[in-house]
């Protein structure tokens, strides 16, 4: 063995193995799902109190009669069960007990729209098409119907009053659509969670060196690699 090699077995003061501990396996959460029939809803806005902004929101009491007519012209007209021809003859006997009451509210609500001038007829007719889609749309359909059976045969002699029964009757006819705002709402909640979270996840995933403390070097006594002798092997002492 030659000094060279010798001067290459000089020893080091090499750093300890860093022990890492392996962190536990994460579960994936799945990813919400939005039902089919509601991919198509759109909520409005909410109030401080979180009441949606419907087109039925902070309407007078004779507005709501109007509304409750329009509803059930819709589940009449679009509604299709076993109870058909029992919603559609309870909707024609509403309009013939309450004629005086509902023409009162027609042109009621009609006068708002005069007295707001302008070209009031348009804006009254776009109200009209809003109020009918609204109480058409298809993702609560099943559930708007079944309360429009439950309320209409009510409609033609309320023994409060048709003013009264608007009151307690459009809250309930409304309720099918306002639980699908909240499912489409709650969806949403539940996605920007399911994300946040798999960000979180990814991030605890991705590895990362773990820095340890600097190798080092230790230097031979001089005196005893010159004093090395081939016999002498690998003995080489560090200082």
């Amino acid at each position: 063995m030659t000094l060279a090699t010798a001067l290459l077995l000089v020893s080091c003061t090499h750093r300890k193995p860093v022990a890492v501990e392996t962190p536990p396996a994460v579960v994936p959460v799945p990813r919400p799902v939005l039902a089919a029939n509601l991919a198509a809803v759109v909520p409005p806005a909410m109030d401080a109190a979180g009441r949606y902004r419907t087109i039925n929101y902070g309407i007078d009491p004779i507005q709501t009669e109007w509304h409750v007519r329009a509803a059930l012209n819709v589940a009449a007209l679009s509604c299709r069960s076993t109870a058909d021809s029992a919603l559609i003859n309870a909707y024609n006997a509403m309009l013939t007990s309450q004629k005086a009451v509902l023409a009162v509210a027609n042109k009621t609500v009609e006068g708002k729209f005069r007295a707001a001038g302008g070209d009031w007829q348009s804006a009254h007719d776009a109200y009209m098409t809003r109020l009918y889609n609204f109480f058409s749309q298809p993702a609560a359909k099943a559930d708007f119907c079944a309360a429009a059976d439950r309320i209409a045969p009510q409609a033609a002699a309320p023994s409060g009053g048709f003013q009264a029964f608007a009151a307690q009757a459009l809250p309930d006819l409304e309720a099918p659509f306002i639980e699908t705002y909240r499912q489409v709402d709650a969806y949403k909640l539940a996605l920007a969670r399911w994300e946040a979270g798999a960000k979180t996840q990814l991030a605890a995933a991705t590895p990362t060196s773990v820095a340890g403390p600097a190798p080092k070097l230790g230097y031979a006594d001089m005196r005893v690699l010159l004093a090395w002798q081939p016999a002498d092997g690998v003995r080489v002492a560090a200082r």
